[in-house]
């Protein structure tokens, strides 16, 4: 309590906080119980119940909206949500790993798993319930230890008690209310149960009122002569500076979860090293802190390690109105039957009518004097179902001045037609106000096919899709809770139950680092992103995809083959029979049987096989020296053209040469001319300088 003691101050914020949620909310929680009244109770109020009794008309009832929120909701439980994972939006590629596609797929699986054990336990029929009799619902995701003597905790999906005891920030604007800052729910107490579980102290002070007004907001109330308090749990967003460290193996956790981890390592005993932190910084996180408070206490204080709201608002039909271009916008949330209460009650109105008539039907036949009655003749107008003579008196006493009135028989005044029509034509009316529009229904049945009634029958469940999309939000913020929570509770080595694609269920072993099964699910949150769709395996789709596959295996003798080997799970899947799920378990091992049997008939050699085979490597003998002596012909033309290109290349390499030669050839002439010419030049030369000598010396 010394730890509440210190948040005593932040009591009448808490408190003006509910009563502003509650105030917002108000119109849409009467609107829920009326409704939830309405369908699932009785259409008339106390008032109407005693206007009737001074009309003196039956309080009689027609209830046709409950069936139509059955048959939604009978749909809907045959449905299953599909659950895809898959990494966050600008995921470095880098840090898509196998192992962390693995941790997508458990995840996946998990997932799927949690909420087909829902959907056993009826809880999602329950949320459906409440979109379409309601408007609204409102989950819960909350952990628990797995039994008393264990410190393993599991993380559990619950329905809040009474989803009118929960409020939510009205400036959240999100579908689930997620984006608040902060959400309540209020759990009612008896005062025994309050003093047992917070101490006969905390009760002192409270005061109670005689009756709990519902315009009105009380924390403490008498309930027929039972005395109820009100607790409230208050989560509230808070950003704190926390110490946050990167380990050795990729993963970002805070300094306080790795110490836990820690812990929990060593008191298993494990001799392998633990991941070690390799880096370490302060960071803004956002955490959800817990208030719990009476009308003039605080009783709890807790930081907890969600960091999401863990209450998730649930809203099917919804629109935001305002109420004047000065007044605050707001959400109105609408049940399924919100525009057919009106043709319910004209229904029960000319029901009760049609029902008075009958009631006061006079079953008087006939209008006598009593004078004019025989004594001897009475039984006869008394009973009038038995043959008889009705005999009269005509005169009074024998006297003829005195003529009686003679019997005369009484005519029903017929009931007016427009009752009639109206309560008859109630019934088609409802179901254009629903939108629930199926053409096929009211036609003749011997000429509409089984599958035209199908098909109307899907056109007609389209009518509740505002509803169903409004769950799949709601079921989506579910799962983001879930895959926040679970690399932080579960952190120790363990098997979690797993729901694959083709139906089976099994066991993931997590965290074992002795088990090479096992798979680390210490992943970082926000590196992963959950997406719930609608799932289409309604059970008349599944009968129509199951008619179709039966046709096309009947005019495809090859296609059934196929599905007999390879699709035989994919037919069962669309069949819904007793013991289905048995025959999916024994169709892997009747594969593999039917493999083996085709090895071993392959290795004993079968005549007509074999004949068949030698045939084939017969033919394919003869298309090979085909194919051989093509080739041979082939590379022989090449060749030939290959040596024609040879020659003709060695022709003009030869015609080259003798040209150069040529060339040469004419070099070499002139060369040798001028040589030539060079020498008779010189000897003229010398025999001119001869003769000069000569004739100079005779003259000396």
């Amino acid at each position: 309590m010394e730890v509440a003691k210190k948040r005593q101050d932040m009591l009448g914020d808490l408190k003006k906080k509910v009563n502003l949620s509650y105030d917002v909310s108000r119109k849409n929680n009467e609107r829920y119980h009326m409704f939830m009244h309405f369908v699932f109770d009785s259409a008339l109020t106390a008032q109407q119940r005693g206007s009737l009794q001074i009309l003196k008309k039956p309080p009689l009832e027609f209830n046709i909206l409950e069936p139509a929120v059955n048959a939604q909701i009978g749909d809907f439980a045959k449905h299953e949500p599909s659950i895809t994972a898959r990494a966050a939006d600008g995921m470095r590629i880098e840090d898509m790993t196998e192992e962390f596609m693995q941790q997508l797929n458990v995840l996946q699986w998990h997932l799927s798993e949690i909420f087909n054990e829902v959907q056993n336990d009826g809880l999602q029929a329950k949320y459906f319930a409440d979109l379409l009799g309601g408007g609204f619902t409102v989950g819960e995701v909350t952990t628990e230890y797995v039994n008393d003597k264990s410190f393993d905790q599991v993380i559990k999906i619950e329905r809040v008690f009474d989803p009118t005891l929960c409020g939510f920030d009205p400036m959240a604007r999100l579908s689930h209310k997620g984006d608040g800052q902060y959400c309540f729910k209020l759990i009612p107490k008896t005062i025994q149960d309050f003093k047992e579980e917070y101490g006969a102290e905390a009760a002192k002070g409270l005061r109670f009122k005689n009756t709990a007004n519902v315009g009105e907001f009380a924390w403490c109330f008498q309930q027929q002569d039972n005395p109820i308090i009100l607790v409230c749990e208050y989560y509230n967003k808070k950003k704190t500076k926390t110490k946050i460290v990167k380990l050795s193996n990729g993963h970002v956790v805070t300094k306080k979860r790795y110490e836990e981890f820690m812990v929990q390592w060593n008191e298993m005993g494990y001799i392998e090293q633990p991941p070690s932190i390799i880096e370490e910084r302060m960071s803004n996180i956002q955490v959800i802190e817990r208030y719990t408070f009476v009308e003039d206490k605080v009783l709890e204080y807790k930081e907890t390690n969600f960091s999401m709201l863990p209450l998730i608002y649930g809203a099917g039909n919804s629109v935001w109105l305002r109420d004047g271009e000065k007044a605050a916008s707001y959400e109105m949330t609408r049940p399924y039957c919100y525009n057919a209460m009106g043709i319910q009650r004209l229904m029960n109105f000319a029901g009760q009518t049609v029902g008075g008539e009958i009631e006061n039907m006079v079953a008087h036949k006939f209008k006598v004097s009593k004078e004019s009655i025989p004594k001897d003749y009475q039984e006869a107008y008394r009973n009038v179902q038995q043959m008889d003579t009705l005999v009269y008196n005509e005169f009074m006493d024998g006297d003829t001045n005195v003529r009686l009135t003679p019997p005369m028989e009484i005519q029903r005044t017929p009931t007016p037609p427009i009752v009639e029509n109206t309560f008859m034509g109630s019934s088609k009316l409802t179901q254009m106000i629903l939108g629930n529009l199926n053409m096929v229904q009211g036609t003749n049945e011997n000429n509409v096919s089984g599958r035209a009634i199908g098909l109307g029958a899907i056109q007609a469940n389209a009518a509740s899709a505002p509803y169903m999309i409004g769950y799949i939000k709601f079921i989506n913020r579910i799962a983001e809770i879930v895959v926040d929570l679970i690399p932080k509770y579960y952190v120790t080595p363990r098997s979690l139950p797993i729901r694959k694609p083709d139906g089976r269920r099994g066991y993931q072993v997590i965290n074992h680092p002795e088990n090479q099964s096992s798979i680390s699910m210490m992943y970082d949150p926000n590196s992963v992103q959950i997406k719930v769709e609608a799932g289409v395996n309604l059970e008349i789709q599944k009968s129509m995809a199951l008619d179709q596959l039966i046709k096309m295996t009947a005019a495809e003798p090859v296609f059934g083959q196929f599905m007999a080997s390879e699709g035989l799970e994919t037919l069962l899947d669309n069949m819904d029979i007793r013991g289905i799920e048995g025959l999916k378990e024994k169709v892997p091992g009747y594969l593999e049987k039917m493999q083996q049997a085709q090895q071993a008939a392959q290795q004993q050699g079968d005549p007509m096989v074999e004949a068949s085979m030698a045939q084939t490597e017969a033919f394919k003998e003869t298309e090979m020296a085909k194919v051989e002596q093509r080739r041979l012909e082939t590379e022989g033309n090449l060749a030939i053209q290959a040596a024609k290109v040879a020659i003709e290349k060695q022709k003009t390499e030869i015609q080259y040469a003798l040209a150069m030669a040529k060339v040469e050839e004419a070099a070499s002439k002139k060369e040798m001319e001028r040589q030539r010419l060079d020498s008779e030049n010189a000897r003229s030369a010398v025999e001119m300088a001869l003769k000069v000598g000569n004739l100079s010396g005779m003259q000396h």
